[in-house]
């Protein structure tokens, strides 16, 4: 019975996961194709870029596979190290968050994500394991890692990576069993610091006052950009309607609303395929996170709780950010929405994640075969 049931999750993951992939490519094909037509380019070069980027993260995951989570924890440092290395080659080059080889580009930021959060994972199962959790000291270590992540971060003037991160920071540390006196001192120097992200960049400031605008005189026509994209995220989602205008009828993506394969993908789901459609879309990314929740629950080795926790978060933030900005809950804040935002590094970093669960989903499931037997 506890096999059963233990099979159920791994395939709740197993399967929302793939719908989500195939979903993705569909949704990209159509947001992206006239964006890159306008662009004089290659109406399918998005769709090549994220293929492509299903590709690698294939890659990775045999390799991942066949060495195995025990092996491949040893590397998770230098992976951290070498991914804080090329999160400063942007601001050294000058292109602001990308490295770019010829038509092919990357965002360290993406993949910072994911490595922070395997970096910390584990740190912490090592603090635990020592007893050394209620030790102040065990905190200055990840507190001086996620001060140079957002050094950088703001250097490239990205506070949406930042918010995940810090996030996923308390949520570790918190699940580690840190005393409440430390969280809340933590908790207080991530808010004093976010603040002051805020007011030190004055185009944030502005992002604040246009979100609170639009929602005290909705029907007021605003002629900057920030209102512009609110505006149009708004009208491309109710013209969808309950079934949507169909896949690649949409006219919001034809330059009408900004970015529309990337930060506002949601909204081509919604003009597209309607209500249903994003119920779908909400449908699958829930069965994802919470069965992955429900794994993590029964999960007995720390340090493979602490990723699987850390990973549905990541998803579920990142999905639940993109959504917010597109219906106008939280201020405009460019964050993809995973498997369905055109781009090679977010769709890589987020299905080598879900390789991740799924390789610790079988795992368990082995185990627990194993000990039946």
């Amino acid at each position: 019975m506890f096999l059963r049931k233990q099979l159920k999750i791994y395939y709740n993951i197993y399967l929302s996961g793939l719908f989500l992939v195939v979903f993705g490519i569909v949704i990209v094909l159509s947001s992206s194709a006239g964006y890159a037509i306008t662009e004089n380019q290659n109406p399918f070069i998005y769709l090549f870029k994220h293929i492509l980027g299903l590709f690698l993260a294939g890659i990775f995951l045999i390799f991942f596979e066949r060495l195995g989570i025990e092996k491949f924890k040893k590397l998770i440092t230098p992976l951290f190290i070498l991914s804080i290395i090329l999160l400063i080659i942007p601001v050294v080059t000058g292109n602001l968050r990308w490295i770019r080889i010829g038509i092919l580009s990357f965002q360290p930021s993406e993949l910072i994500k994911l490595t922070f959060l395997l970096y910390l994972s584990n740190y912490l199962t090592a603090i635990k394991k020592k007893g050394k959790i209620n030790n102040i000291k065990s905190l200055i270590l990840p507190s001086i890692s996620l001060l140079i992540i957002t050094i950088l971060l703001q250097l490239q003037k990205d506070l949406g990576t930042f918010l995940i991160i810090l996030f996923l920071f308390f949520l570790l540390l918190y699940i580690a069993g840190f005393p409440r006196k430390y969280l809340l001192s933590m908790v207080s120097a991530g808010v004093v610091l976010f603040s002051i992200l805020i007011f030190i960049f004055p185009y944030r400031i502005e992002r604040i006052k246009i979100f609170v605008n639009s929602i005290l005189n909705p029907e007021k026509v605003y002629t900057s950009k920030g209102y512009y994209q609110i505006k149009q995220s708004k009208i491309a989602l109710g013209s969808g309607g309950i079934f949507g205008e169909g896949v690649g009828i949409g006219k919001g993506k034809l330059r009408f609303l900004p970015e529309a394969h990337t930060d506002y993908v949601f909204a081509v789901i919604g003009e597209e395929m309607g209500f249903i459609g994003c119920m779908v879309v909400v449908f699958l990314f829930g069965l994802l996170i919470f069965s992955s929740l429900e794994l993590a629950i029964r999960l007995k080795d720390i340090f493979e709780k602490f990723i699987v926790l850390g990973i549905s978060s990541l998803i579920g933030s990142q999905f639940l950010m993109h959504v917010y900005v597109v219906l106008n809950l939280i201020p405009s804040k460019g964050t993809t929405l995973p498997f369905f935002s055109a781009g090679t590094s977010s769709l890589f970093v987020n299905l080598i994640a879900l390789g991740i669960l799924l390789h610790i989903a079988k795992r368990r499931c082995a185990d627990i075969f194993e000990e039946e037997i």
